[in-house]
């Protein structure tokens, strides 16, 4: 189900970075939104793996707007509940991911395997206040450590990358090692990206 994950997870991500940023124009309605979503995330705390949580989505397209009628809230006909809906199964897989990271780990290394894949994602948290993404090399254990972060206050987003060693056999931070590069800053997504392109090509070189 890799591919249906990705796509799910995708909706989700992009229905929170229209939730959140609602804080811009109402923080009354901001924060209805909050507890709505996390009321919903309370909902699907029977959920606990990936796949499961894509089932649920499938499956349970009209929670949002239950939980929306219980509650009542004051500004709830303002509510996009298919919005609402979809920013809390982005949240309650942020939270599953964080509950299992060393599992879903092993899984993806161990599909990426049998897939003979050469690089893996093993973690990426994307909110709209930034990202973290961890991607190895699947023989040799170097991996891409790339993140972003948004502050309100700041024009223009942050973006970092750094190269660190993890264990081939389990993914496993290897917190003794030195990075392989260290924490280098950038100043557009572009070059950030480009940078990202050029670390996956050096090191992901066998000698």
């Amino acid at each position: 189900m890799p591919v249906e994950r990705d796509e799910a997870i995708a909706t989700w991500r992009r229905a929170e970075a229209r939730v959140y940023p609602a804080v811009m124009v109402n923080a009354a309605l901001y924060e209805q939104y909050l507890v709505m979503v996390r009321a919903v995330v309370d909902e699907l705390d029977d959920v606990r793996t990936e796949d499961d949580l894509v089932i649920a989505w499938k499956e349970r397209r009209g929670i949002a707007a239950e939980v929306i009628s219980a509650k009542q809230p004051s500004m709830g006909v303002l509510m996009d509940a298919d919005a609402v809906r979809d920013a809390a199964f982005c949240q309650r897989h942020r939270d599953i991911t964080r509950e299992r990271g060393k599992d879903i780990a092993r899984e993806r290394l161990e599909q990426a395997r049998r897939d003979q894949a050469e690089w893996v994602v093993l973690f990426e948290d994307v909110t709209p206040f930034g990202s973290h993404r961890l991607e190895m090399h699947v023989r040799t254990g170097r991996a891409i450590h790339a993140s972003s972060k948004v502050d309100l206050d700041k024009p223009t987003p942050e973006y970092s990358l750094e190269v660190v060693q993890l264990d081939p056999d389990n993914g496993a931070w290897l917190l003794d090692r030195p990075p392989l590069m260290t924490s280098q800053r950038y100043a557009t997504e572009q070059e950030w990206q480009v940078r990202i392109d050029q670390a996956r090509t050096t090191f992901g070189r066998l000698t």
